[in-house]
């Protein structure tokens, strides 16, 4: 069985996601819209934006590791 549900408001969504959960329910796919896709993002970006950037030690351990992958 499939269900289609169309025009979700982005705040409803995590209520339904839980509820889907909880009803042992997958979800194969989610459309944004541009608008509330453009929200996300600005709101992921903003959440990180105060985080401390990358520490020395930490660039060059990620260095040593993308020459370890070749």
């Amino acid at each position: 069985m499939r269900l289609v549900i169309e025009n979700i408001k982005s705040k409803h969504y995590k209520w339904l996601a839980e509820m889907a959960k909880a009803l042992d329910f997958k979800v194969v796919e989610v459309e944004l819209s541009e608008d509330e896709e453009d929200a996300y993002l600005l709101a992921a970006m903003e959440e990180v934006k105060d985080e401390p950037v990358v520490s020395k030690a930490e660039a060059e351990e990620f260095e040593q590791w993308l020459k370890s992958v070749k």
